[in-house]
């Protein structure tokens, strides 16, 4: 997965959590829950944004930015 599908997908996550925030507002443990997912989410998408402007980023492999931070693919949603 290239950095730049792995910030497209994390935006796919973050709008998904979004809404099913707004969804569950009569639950407070589940919008408490989504609100540290959508929380992690931009942080995520901020550190890869950053990245992305370094001058590095593009002499690495697609892949690598994402193994060093510990991922080799981000979750599918099921």
């Amino acid at each position: 997965m290239s950095p730049d599908d792995a910030i497209d997908r994390i935006l796919e996550l973050s709008a998904e959590a979004h809404t099913q925030r707004r969804e569950t507002t009569e639950n407070p443990t589940a919008f408490h829950k989504l609100t540290g997912a959508v929380l992690a989410y931009g942080q995520a998408l901020d550190l890869l944004t950053r990245l992305r402007k370094e001058p590095y980023w593009k002499q690495r492999s697609p892949g690598a930015a994402m193994t060093a931070l510990g991922y080799s693919s981000l979750p599918s949603t099921s």
